[in-house]
This record gives C-alpha cells, structure tokens and sequence, in this order.
C-alpha cells in the first residue's frame, strides 16, 4: 500500500475563485478536491489551546512531549480529511488562510495555495451576495456594506500574504485570479509544477464534468457551467473602487497584490 502524498491547502477570500480552482485541479485523476471542509481551522485551534493552555503538563503527566502531541494532532486533522493512497488530496476551505502558518508547523510536508483576486472585484461579488447568519438569519455585514465587504477582503488577503512570507515560496504559492483567467495555461502550469503534477491534457474542459457543490458554492454553479471567462476582471463599479482607493490599509494591500488604481485587462495566454 503506496503512502498518500501530504495535503494540499487552498485558501483566500471567498469570491475569489477558489471553487473554480478546485474544478480546474479536479480534472486531474490523481487530486481528490472536495467542497469546502472547514476542518483545518478548528483542529489548528485546538492544538494551540492544548500547547497554551496545559504547557509542560503533556510531558509531566501524560508522557507526551510537544512533538507526540502535534504528531497526534496531525494525525486527526489527516484523518477526517480522509487520506486516499496514492492520491493527492486538496482542502478547500476560504478560513484555511488565517491558519496557513499554523498549519505549516502541524504538518511540516504540507503545501499551501494562496488565491487572491483584486478586491474591489470581490467586494462588488459579495454584495450580491444573501449569505445569513444560521442562528439570527440576519445578512452578514460583508455581503450588505460596501466598506465591510472591503475590510473583509483585506483581513483575509492580508492574512495570506503574511503567511506567504511566514512559510516561503517552496511551500506556499500564491495564484490570482486574474491570471488563472487571462493567463490560463501559464498559471496552471506553475501550479501543478508546484504540486509535483502534470497539468492535464483536458483542464479546460472542466466545465463538462460534473462537480457536487455545497452551500456558497451553489453561487458559483453556472460560471463552472461555461469556459474561462475574463469578463469578470475589473468589474467593480466606480464608486467602490474610489471607495477602496480611500483607505490607505486596502489601497496598500491592493498595490501589493498587483492591483493598479485602474487594473488592465490582460489577453496573453
């Protein structure tokens, strides 16, 4: 029995085509990439509060030191996302970006893909967005105030890009959005190089395969119904994007994503 490649973890903002992606790498035979776990944030927790909040006593009391306890730790989150041998598996989940670093330290062998797209083009997404709170039923304030919609792009973008720094580029690779939809073949190449995998022959095709979607992918469901489209690049309507340009912390951000005041539309493939 051939042992399982260590996981992959895709993150970012949501909006910002991180179930495009995974219907893109689902094309591959050998990745299993699954509708958004949202396991990985809690486990991470967990093992920081067991290190914070019992210190020494995993080795004074139960004979574990820090290194069995996050052996263990790794081994749970490994578990309930459910090895296959022999296949690569990928994780899904917006959230795993606040946690990549920590993540990085629970499983030394694992890899990381940052997606980002421009902000202001998500923003302008998740306003046309109905996603409620469970319990209240009340709208989320990111997808019903423009500059909430900013803020929450910027806190989870700018989260990436530490972790980026944090973990380096041999294991965290940042893919935009833009570029996955302008500059396809290039992109997709870099990222399956990067998971030690060849590119399929039929990845564009991805839109004839069928894909189960779960909760907010279902807002995704017929964009992934049709080819790379570009027509969704700079989107944004003006006053958001004056809006963003407002406020320093994103107007930053956006200029250390690569995002320009007015961003170009780029054809090359």
């Amino acid at each position: 029995m051939s042992e399982a490649p260590a996981p992959v973890f895709l993150g970012g903002c949501p909006r910002s085509g991180l179930t495009l992606l995974r219907a893109l790498l689902s094309t591959h035979p050998g990745i299993y990439c699954g509708s958004d776990t949202v396991l990985a944030p809690p486990i991470v927790m967990q093992w920081k509060s067991f290190s914070t909040s019992l210190g020494q006593l995993h080795s004074t009391d139960f004979a574990l030191d820090s290194e069995a306890v996050r052996q263990n730790m790794a081994q749970l989150l490994i578990g309930v996302l459910g090895p296959v041998d022999s296949v690569q598996i990928v994780d899904k989940s917006p959230l795993n970006v606040v946690v990549f670093a920590d993540l990085a330290r629970l499983l030394p062998e694992a890899k990381f893909v940052h997606v980002v797209r421009d902000g202001r083009d998500v923003a302008a997404s998740l306003l046309e967005r109905d996603w409620r709170h469970p319990q209240t039923g009340q709208a989320f304030d990111h997808v019903r105030d423009p500059l909430a919609a900013l803020t929450y792009w910027a806190r989870l973008a700018g989260a990436g890009v530490r972790a980026e720094a944090e973990i380096g580029p041999q294991r965290c690779l940042r893919v935009r959005y833009e570029d996955l939809v302008q500059r396809p073949k290039r992109t997709l190449k870099a990222l399956f190089a990067f998971m030690e995998l060849e590119m399929p022959r039929d990845v564009f095709e991805f839109h004839r395969r069928s894909l189960d979607l779960v909760g907010t992918e279902r807002d995704s469901e017929a964009l992934l119904s049709k080819p790379l489209t570009r027509n969704r690049v700079g989107r944004a309507p003006a006053p958001l994007k004056a809006r963003a340009h407002s406020i320093s912390q994103i107007s930053s951000l956006l200029a250390q994503l690569g995002y320009p005041p007015s961003p170009r539309r780029i054809t090359q493939m």
